[in-house]
């Protein structure tokens, strides 16, 4: 275990964290290794009177995965993937990156229904519930949790849920989408049910323009997406919407993007029923397949192929760079952002999409600097509103999810 103290090399770099409007100094980061690692830090913390902030990718928005005079847990070393073939499972460390998990599952023919951001690391998202491309099929990250490690706030390092223990089920039931920020343990470990690959899948943006939207357009579109996706009985899409902020006569003022656990074929039929027919023309249309994997396929793959499916199955569907050099918000890079959020009741208020689209229009975007604002709606609804798994997730009655967005 590497530990890194005021005043030590590189010390300045490792308190970074994702949101750049935070300037935390730790008292000292602990790079744990494993579970033992984890049990010691939390023995030093006491020794030492400290408070513990546990990190394993840094991207908390409101920057709680860090503090002043704290130790921080770092768990980003905890990152192994090993899989359990025989009872269809894989443990993963709390500090993989979303990327490399989804290469390492591609490789043997699984789905991860993890986020959207490669950079982002399994521990934060699967505690605070886990929203994903694939959620209106799988459910969120969290609904195919069945264990994890856990090093509790006594020293303890159980693996559950055991056998006689009750307990442990009630403790995983809070782990699923209460557990973020260590509220019930440092979790080092995480065991996932495994979905096979057997189909391809195909990522999707479609980009209408201010020329497109014009009058009451963006009305229409928001107004239908909000109403027949999250509702729709084919729970292969999950999508989102973007309205962006921008000067006038800018030409993706709204994307649609998202996933379809199906053919491109399937994709387009299935987009076409719902929005594109008989709606604004869309500017640009984009479909990009990803074939399932063979075994002998993922055998070939050489170092450079292997890096550009990281990227590539890490990579926010229609995702497009911003002005200056914002050009990515899931790449890692600490980058100053505020965001905020909130369900749309199941009832939604007919003021809503009227509302939005005054503040994005009524918003002055800010020219010539490196800066990103926009509103995102996100789907929810399909498996993540009827599975039965035991969760503390709270928000399974809600289809949309919005967040206001200022990077």
């Amino acid at each position: 275990m590497r530990i890194v103290r005021p005043g030590d090399p590189g010390y300045n770099k490792d308190r970074v964290i994702c949101n750049a409007r935070f300037d935390y100094r730790p008292w000292a980061i602990y790079y744990c290794l494993n579970a033992d690692d984890v049990k010691q830090a939390i023995s030093d913390a006491r020794k030492h009177r400290k408070g513990v902030r546990i990190r394993s990718g840094g991207h908390q928005h409101e920057g709680m995965c860090s503090a002043n005079d704290v130790l921080l847990i770092d768990v980003s070393g905890i990152n192994k993937v090993h899989f359990v073939d025989k009872k269809q499972r894989v443990w993963i460390g709390s500090g993989a990156k979303l990327k490399d998990v989804y290469v390492a599952l591609w490789c043997r023919g699984y789905y991860f229904p993890g986020g959207a951001c490669g950079d982002v690391h399994v521990g934060g998202l699967t505690q605070g519930g886990g929203r994903g491309l694939g959620l209106r099929n799988y459910g969120l990250t969290s609904d195919s949790l069945i264990g994890v490690e856990i090093v509790t706030a006594d020293g303890k390092i159980l693996e559950i849920p055991r056998r006689l223990h009750p307990e442990d089920q009630r403790l995983l039931a809070a782990l699923r989408g209460g557990g973020g920020g260590g509220n019930f343990g440092v979790v080092t470990r995480f065991c996932f049910r495994l979905h096979p690959m057997t189909h391809e899948y195909c990522d999707l943006a479609v980009t209408w323009g201010d020329d497109e939207v014009r009058g009451d357009g963006l009305d229409m579109l928001l107004r239908r997406w909000m109403s027949a996706f999250p509702r729709d009985e084919d729970k292969k899409l999950t999508t989102f919407m973007r309205v962006a902020v921008a000067p006038s006569g800018t030409d993706d003022r709204l994307l649609l993007s998202g996933r379809y656990l199906g053919s491109q074929f399937e994709a387009q039929r299935t987009l076409d029923r719902l929005i594109l027919r008989g709606y604004p023309k869309p500017r640009r249309i984009k479909y990009e397949p990803v074939q399932p994997c063979t075994r002998k396929g993922a055998l070939r793959l050489s170092g450079p192929e292997r890096e550009r499916l990281r990227e590539r199955l890490g990579t926010h569907p229609g995702y497009q760079p911003g002005p200056g050099d914002l050009t990515s918000t899931c790449g890692g890079e600490s980058i100053r952002h505020k965001i905020s959020s909130g369900f749309v009741r199941p009832q939604v208020s007919p003021n809503l999409v009227p509302t939005l689209i005054k503040v994005i229009r009524g918003t002055n975007p800010i020219l010539n600097q490196p800066v990103r604002q926009y509103v995102s709606l996100h789907c929810l609804g399909g498996t993540v509103s009827n599975i039965r798994v035991p969760s503390a997730y709270a928000f399974r009655d809600r289809d949309v999810l919005l967040q206001y967005q200022a990077w």
